[in-house]
């Protein structure tokens, strides 16, 4: 690989998030439309608390098959189940260990992060580790303000 790979422990923590089976296509307009509800949702009060937003691919996601993708914000203190749309959920993200990378905006393109994916696999593969559970992208740039060449967010895989 040729970044270096980190490994940090995540706590748990209670989020918000939306879920969607979606295609390669579908993927942009999807997340963009759950970050703005997610953020209308929790936008940065203090009771709530504020982290960085994350994405799961549960399942997979290629030009050949779709795949069921999560949007969580991360949230402290309790919301309201009945003030939220019908299709967001409040669950707890389990605490786990994770590899990460950082990447760029550029880099998150289709389908330059499947080559990222791929190297950042075998290197998992050849350091003896082992994903325990589905990988994510941690978002903690602002995606507005932020250029091609400037990282942006973090992509995780959850480990043994």
């Amino acid at each position: 690989m040729d970044r270096t790979v980190n490994i940090r422990e995540v706590e748990a923590c209670r989020v918000i998030s939306m879920i969607r089976v979606v295609s390669i296509d579908e993927l942009g307009p999807f997340m963009d439309e759950a970050f703005g509800i997610l953020e209308r949702l929790a936008p940065g009060d203090p009771t709530l608390g504020k982290a960085s937003p994350f994405v799961i691919y549960h399942d997979g996601l290629t030009a050949e098959h779709d795949g069921t993708v999560e949007v969580c914000q991360p949230i402290r203190g309790t919301i309201d189940d009945a003030v939220l749309p019908l299709d967001v959920a409040v669950r707890t993200v389990e605490a786990h260990r994770e590899a990460w990378v950082t990447v760029t905006k550029a880099e998150l393109e289709y389908p330059d992060i499947d080559e990222i994916y791929d190297a950042f696999d075998a290197w998992l593969e050849e350091a003896g580790l082992v994903r325990s559970a589905a990988p994510r992208e941690a978002y903690w740039a602002d995606w507005d303000t932020t250029g091609m060449e400037e990282p942006v967010c973090d992509v995780c895989f959850p480990i043994e």
